[in-house]
Parts: structure tokens; sequence; C-alpha cells
């Protein structure tokens, strides 16, 4: 069974927000305005309220500088002309969420057109093939559905509740924990946040994705021994999975936590 997860991660770094210059917006959803004061291969450093934070480039969608037209998005066109893959990819949910899951099919092969390798747009597709198998009901996929799209709407409370109704009927669903975590991240529940992350590690032991986030999420409710565990471990999971860059930003976020 092809399981679906949102392509969404919460940020390695502290995630709060204050009025400046410069608008981050996370794949998660979040929307960050501070003043970049590196910008990096792999990651930015932002001031908030005189304190650095680290947010790497792979987490994030769009950087605004200065206050740029918010709708001169990457993949779009300004003014609402025209359509990117991420566009496809909401109306599918729509549709989806509605239970017509002919238009959805219709709207995230619309957006494999525009960009073919979208793992979004192809988890979608799947999940579709997977019900059309009979290998997954119908109220299930218009859950998941429903939970992507209030995730992707930062609506994290709403999705939570849709990702909890999937789990009934797949309690060992790791990517739906995965996004429970995320939600509950982006909410500022981080003891939730811990406690999705470890029954998915519980399930997947070694996922070094899942590791980097719990560890920020024990960071955040003031565990910082268990937080530099974690970390240590993502980094650890990180090079056995011959994903080195990863692993270097991980030491670098452990490095400027972690002084001593």
């Amino acid at each position: 069974m092809n399981r679906f997860f949102l392509a969404l991660s919460a940020s390695l770094a502290i995630l709060q927000s204050t009025a400046c210059a410069d608008t981050i917006y996370l794949k998660s959803g979040k929307v960050i305005e501070a003043d970049i004061l590196e910008d990096e291969t792999d990651y930015i450093k932002v001031n908030f309220g005189g304190n650095p934070l680290y947010y790497q480039k792979k987490y994030i969608k769009q950087i605004e500088k200065g206050g740029a037209d918010k709708d001169s998005s990457a993949g779009g066109t300004k003014g609402g002309k025209g359509f990117s893959s991420d566009d496809c990819f909401e109306r599918g949910l729509e549709k989806a969420a509605g239970g017509d899951f002919s238009a959805a099919g219709e709207e995230f092969r619309k957006g494999i057109l525009i960009k073919g390798d979208d793992s979004n747009l192809i988890a979608a597709l799947n999940l579709l093939d997977d019900f059309e198998k009979g290998e997954i009901g119908r109220e299930h996929v218009m859950d998941l559905s429903s939970g992507l799209l209030n995730m992707l709407r930062s609506d994290y409370g709403q999705a939570a509740r849709y990702f909890d109704r999937a789990l009934e009927s797949d309690p060992d669903n790791v990517d739906i924990y995965y996004n429970l975590g995320v939600c509950y991240y982006s909410m500022g529940d981080y003891k939730q946040a811990i406690s999705s992350f470890r029954k998915l590690l519980d399930i997947r032991p070694e996922d070094p994705e899942a590791y980097s986030l719990l560890g920020n999420a024990y960071y955040l409710t003031g565990q910082e021994q268990a937080a530099r565990e974690s970390f240590v471990l993502a980094k650890e999971l990180f090079r056995k999975a011959q994903d080195p860059g990863s692993a270097k930003e991980i030491e670098v976020l452990l490095g400027r936590l972690f002084k001593n």
C-alpha cells in the first residue's frame, strides 16, 4: 500500500515570527518575518528579538526580500493568471476531500504535467490508486485529503482532527503520525508533537527527519539532553542514509544550540 504524507516539514530552527523586512515561507505553511543576517547555501540566519535563529533551506518554500509582491511566488504568475503544480495539488485535495476522486485525479495529473517529480502529486495519485484497488476505504481517503488540505492552509487544529480519525482505520501509519507531529509542532503543542514523533519512531526507528524534529521539540520544552541525543541520532542516521548534506546541517545546528 502506498502511504501518503504531505512533503512538508517543520524547520529545524525555532519557529517564531516578528515584523521585519524579509518574509520567509516555510513548506510547513508557517510564515516568518525577520531580518535575514546570513544567506548560506544550506541555511539562513535571521534576527529575532536580537537572537539568531537558523532555518534549513530545504524546508523553505520561498523568501521575499523587503516586502516583495506575494503574488509573484514561485511556480505561479502574478495576478492569478496561470497556475502551478501546487495549485493543482490543492485543488485536487479539495475534490478528494469532498469525495470526487475522479476530478481529484484529473487535477493531480495536471500538476504532474507541470512538475513530473512532485512527490506530493505522485503520492496523491498512488492514494487514489490504492482506493481503486480496494486497499483503503473511501472515508479514509477523504479524511487524509481533508487533513492534508487543512494542513496546507495552516489550519493545524482541524488537520489534526482529520488525521486522528484516519489513524482509526490505519493505526500503524507512520506518515500520519509524522503529519500529526508537524501539526502539533506548528501549533506550539510540543508535548503532543513529541508523543506523535515517538509513536512514529516506535514503528520506524531509523527515520532521521523524525529524530531531527523530535530534537527540536525537546529543545523547545527545555529537555536539552534529550534534544541533543535526538539530534545526534538524526545526524548518524542521515549519514547512514548517505545524506551527508543533512548530516552536516544537523552538525551545524548542534554547534549552534549546544556551544559547550
